[in-house]
């Protein structure tokens, strides 16, 4: 049985043709469209963070036993990295803001991924869609790139992942470009009880990864 939060998605729009990028994920390789991009920052683009979660995760899951691993993408615009995690067996769900969701969809079909993956809404710190996805895990990872640039958005990410992460459990992985505005986001997790599980990396030139776990 499939993740149930795939029920609930939102009506979809118009239909999708932008230009896409292919992944290389060993002997199989993701076809990743781009949305209509209206601002510099928007989310239907492919940003060199979200390049990087992609290769941290192959570079993960490759080798991994995925059959009963479960997987949400938080602020997943193109889909790139749980679009990865689901062509290497994880079990994916892909959330977003509702206008990314017809972008998602058409990812996931794009690459014959809807037996591994579904897009669903979550707005951060919205009590009702944090339920509902929730009914999908538990989660043992929880992703996203480039999340951490709106340091307003800051404590309704944190409550979020509070609500959807397994103390001592759920792995939180994010990469990000420098922004200086990460060091506000670790501060105030630490205030809000995850634990650095791996030091801030460099992952490739001026993106980096941070690692978290709530406390059990």
């Amino acid at each position: 049985m499939f993740l149930t939060a795939a029920a609930s998605s939102l009506a979809r729009g118009v239909a999708i043709a932008p230009p896409a990028e292919r992944v290389a994920l060993g002997a199989r390789t993701l076809r990743v469209a781009e949305g209509n991009a209206d601002t510099i920052d928007s989310g239907a683009r492919i940003w060199d963070s979200g390049r990087a979660l992609s290769g941290l995760l192959r570079d993960q899951l490759a080798d991994a036993d995925t059959s009963e691993f479960r997987v949400l993408e938080l602020g997943a615009g193109t889909g790139i990295g749980g679009l990865t995690a689901a062509a290497l067996g994880a079990t994916t769900l892909l959330s977003d803001q509702p206008e990314l969701l017809p972008l998602l969809d058409s990812n996931i079909d794009a690459n014959s991924l809807r037996s591994h993956a579904a897009a669903t809404q979550l707005m951060w710190g919205d009590a009702s869609d944090a339920e509902r996805v929730g009914a999908s895990g538990p989660f043992d990872l929880i992703i996203g790139s480039d999340l951490l640039y709106a340091p307003q958005s800051f404590p309704l990410l944190l409550e979020t992942l509070t609500e959807l992460s397994v103390p001592g459990a759920t792995e939180v992985l994010f990469t990000f470009p420098t922004r200086y505005t990460e060091g506000i986001f670790i501060e105030q997790a630490a205030d809000a009880d995850f634990e650095t599980i791996e030091d801030v990396t460099e992952v490739d030139v001026n993106v980096w990864s941070l690692r978290l776990r709530l406390r059990d």
